[in-house]
């Protein structure tokens, strides 16, 4: 399994160019814009403490929120501080939070052919109905890296699949790779991310917002609570439906219908 903390993903030009070429491939658009702003707080892999001061500050507003789950990293402990156990699945189940799939090794599937992302898609899920009775069908690509290819073919196991780059998802954005805003120590993250829910209350569209762990201490990959929760009030008295993401997919696909 790749550590998140240690393998990057190539940041040349030419890879860059080549992760907006296949941003703007579009396997699956967005046939509808949301007549109401929608936000959506993800978290990924995912920390312990995301379950905890997560899940507390979500609850605290009476919204829920989605947890996308690196099943390989059960257990473990890395830069992210300790991962989740069973035990949290259950209780992010019961409070009304979305479990939502990764790849079983958070691999980079950039880097692989769509068969083994299939794969690596079917043991996560695997994995999560032995421990689980959550079927999940929304989906985050690892590092936020795919190709055309792997984004295709893939509406039998999953229905959504975020990305990581910055953007708000409207009317003929993809649904295979829904841009989002990563939240990080960084000050300027929190700021964007501000900025992209005061968008949406104007404009519309469907903004995701994701991090990994939430602490005080937090790692280069998460962030602080009192950042998390000044987003989640932002989006609440902004009068934007705070959902996850099957909620929020299934709303836009209502009133397209």
């Amino acid at each position: 399994m790749l550590d998140p903390s240690k393998y990057s993903p190539d940041r040349s030009i030419p890879a860059k160019i080549k992760r907006r070429l296949t941003l703007w491939h579009k396997a699956k658009p967005m046939l509808h814009m949301p007549q109401r702003g929608i936000v959506t707080f993800t978290f990924d892999d995912f920390p312990k403490s995301a379950a905890q001061h997560g899940m507390d500050i979500l609850g605290k507003y009476d919204v829920s929120g989605t947890y996308y789950t690196c099943t390989g990293m059960l257990g473990h402990t890395n830069v992210m501080g300790e991962m989740y156990d069973e035990g949290d699945l259950d209780t992010l189940i019961k409070a009304g939070h979305e479990i939502g799939s990764h790849t079983h090794t958070h691999l980079d599937c950039a880097q692989v052919s769509r068969e083994t992302v299939r794969e690596e898609i079917e043991t996560n899920l695997g994995a999560l109905a032995q421990m689980t009775d959550a079927s999940p069908r929304h989906f985050a690509w690892p590092y936020g890296e795919t190709t055309k290819r792997n984004k295709a073919g893939m509406d039998d196991l999953i229905t959504t699949a975020r990305g990581i780059l910055p953007g708000i998802n409207r009317k003929g954005s993809d649904l295979m790779q829904l841009t989002s805003f990563e939240l990080t120590p960084d000050q300027w993250t929190s700021e964007r991310a501000a900025k992209a829910i005061e968008t949406t209350a104007r404009g519309g569209g469907w903004t995701i917002i994701f991090t990994h762990d939430v602490r005080e201490a937090c790692s280069p990959f998460g962030t602080m609570p009192k950042a998390l929760e000044g987003l989640v009030r932002q989006a609440r008295d902004a009068g934007l439906d705070i959902l996850p993401m099957a909620e929020a997919y299934n709303q836009i696909q209502a009133e397209a219908a």
